[in-house]
């Protein structure tokens, strides 16, 4: 290659780096823009009771134009619970109708079968009780897991078993930088990898449940409201999205922006992928906080922990504890033998870090993202 060559080519290298340079800078005041209009709403609004000024303030439109796109969203989101009670939309509509149909041929089985003992559950074998064996899961009740055409899980035990990729794809189909906005909102979480949260997620994937998929149907329906079951990519509670939203104020901003407002809208954020990377940066965010609270180094191993603990201690003698990683009834047996067993909430010993299992799979998702 000639020497003219090299300089050309060199020429082009430099100015397609300062072109994704411009391109990140412009990103970068994008986003603190919105981060500001954003904390603006928020301190000016603590309820959020006017969702047209919310889109006004994040998108400058004016209020008609806000207004009109807000009808948009409504007729095209899956639900979303008004201050009067509606929840009414058009997707939600062909849910209750599936609900419907499947209740008439519910009923018309019943009824050709009046002579068969009950199914009620305490007549059910005990193999069968308890775990939605005779629950249909029918694509069209689970209209958020359909993209192209395609329907992302199987009516088996574990239901997004090679789904896994595409589920997580979901969560950006609306922006593809949806990640790392949602790191962006919150200045404590610099120098944590995006793949680290988007890790967490595929691992809740990996260990998704047949009975998990009809909590969420359950949910998503309307027949049953509890705070306290976990559902969705992020296997959140509806409590635990409504304390976030209390502690972090931009988060509640975030969901009045996507049309999510008034009674139940925590259960609908957990049950829609395009909320999953600003619920997952939340509940980092208040890892993070707790982690420094207690002096405990900041990275991507001690988050990892603290998403989901599993290494408990004992003490072996002269003020020395064994740590180690108990599941099951392993967990009662081993409290009986030692009494001042705990489970360790915190990884702030490299001895916790290198026990962990949950560490060493969220490892195996992040090496599996950089290589897809």
């Amino acid at each position: 290659m000639s020497g003219e060559d090299t300089h050309n080519n060199a020429s082009v290298g430099n100015a397609r780096t300062a072109e994704e340079q411009e391109r990140n800078r412009l990103m970068k005041a994008q986003l603190e823009r919105s981060k500001q209009q954003l904390k603006e709403a928020t301190s000016i609004k603590s309820k959020f009771d006017s969702m047209t000024e919310i889109l006004a303030l994040e998108e400058g439109l004016t209020l008609d134009e806000a207004r009109e796109k807000s009808r948009s969203r409504e007729a095209n989101s899956f639900g979303i619970a008004f201050e009067d009670g509606s929840v009414e939309t058009t997707r939600r509509r062909k849910v209750e109708e599936e609900i419907q149909r499947f209740a008439s041929q519910s009923a018309e089985f019943a009824s050709s079968n009046s002579a068969q003992p009950s199914m009620a559950p305490e007549n059910l074998p005990v193999s069968e009780q308890n775990t939605g064996a005779s629950f249909d899961l029918h694509p069209e009740a689970l209209p958020w897991l359909q993209y192209d055409g395609e329907t992302l899980f199987q009516n088996t035990e574990n239901p997004f078993e090679g789904f896994e990729d595409k589920l997580l794809a979901l969560c950006t189909r609306a922006d593809g930088y949806a990640w790392h906005r949602a790191i962006s909102f919150y200045p404590q979480e610099e120098g944590l990898s995006p793949d680290l949260l988007k890790a967490f997620v595929r691992r809740n994937l990996m260990l998704y449940t047949r009975n998990g998929l009809i909590e969420d149907y359950l949910i998503s329906t309307g027949q049953h409201s509890r705070h306290d079951v976990p559902i969705g990519f992020a296997q959140l509670t509806s409590g635990k999205v409504l304390q976030l939203e209390e502690q972090y104020p931009v988060l509640a901003a975030f969901f009045a922006g996507a049309g999510y407002i008034g009674a139940a809208h925590e259960s609908l954020v957990l049950l829609d992928p395009t909320c999953v990377p600003a619920i997952t940066a939340t509940l980092v965010a208040s890892i993070v906080d707790d982690l420094v609270a207690n002096n405990i180094a900041v990275n991507d191993w001690t988050v990892a922990y603290a998403l989901n603990p599993d290494v408990y201690s004992f003490e072996i003698g002269e003020g020395a504890r064994k740590y180690a990683v108990l599941e099951g009834l392993d967990v009662s047996l081993s409290k009986v033998k030692h009494w001042d067993q705990r489970l360790e909430t915190r990884a702030f010993n490299d001895e916790i870090v290198s026990v962990s299992q949950q560490i060493k799979f969220i490892v195996a998702q992040i090496v599996r993202l950089a290589n897809i």
